[in-house]
């Protein structure tokens, strides 16, 4: 019992460190998702401060406003596309994340349930009253008794 017992703790290292791992993937994803949100509102900031300053000095201003607000809004879409991405990566990471702790939780259970199992086991091999041995002595000494 001891050796399996060693064995699930060593599965349970194992968990954990998985469990830590898809800890440290979501927090990440989470990361990448918030930076992304922010270069976007960055971009759209941008592309309002572009077009609200109407004043152009001559057409080369102009042109190169027109220009920077289309390469904005081509942007913004690229942009969008990856958070999107971001979400469903952010998504999938979370459910990793949920199934490495229950997978670890369900590790610990049956670990804990294992070892007070040996405990019993040993507890009852070390009390005298279930001892083959000490109750064939103890019948026998009833039984003189009774003659």
């Amino acid at each position: 019992m001891k050796r399996k017992a060693k064995g699930l703790q060593r599965i349970l290292k194992v968990r954990d460190t998985q469990k830590k791992l898809k800890e440290m993937a979501l927090t990440k994803a989470g990361n990448h998702c918030a930076a992304l949100e922010h270069n976007a509102s960055r971009i759209r900031k941008l592309h309002i401060e572009t077009l609200s300053d109407v004043e152009a000095v001559s057409a080369d201003t102009l042109s190169a406003r027109m220009e920077l607000s289309g390469r904005l809004v081509d942007a913004e879409r690229s942009i969008e596309a990856s958070i999107e991405t971001a979400r469903q990566d952010f998504a999938h990471a979370e459910r990793q994340n949920l199934a490495a702790r229950t997978t670890y939780e369900g590790t610990e259970k049956l670990l804990q349930s294992n070892l007070r199992k040996a405990r019993r086991a040993e507890m009852f091999k070390t009390d005298v009253r279930h001892n083959i041995l000490y109750n064939i002595g103890n019948n026998r000494k009833k039984d003189h008794r009774d003659d």
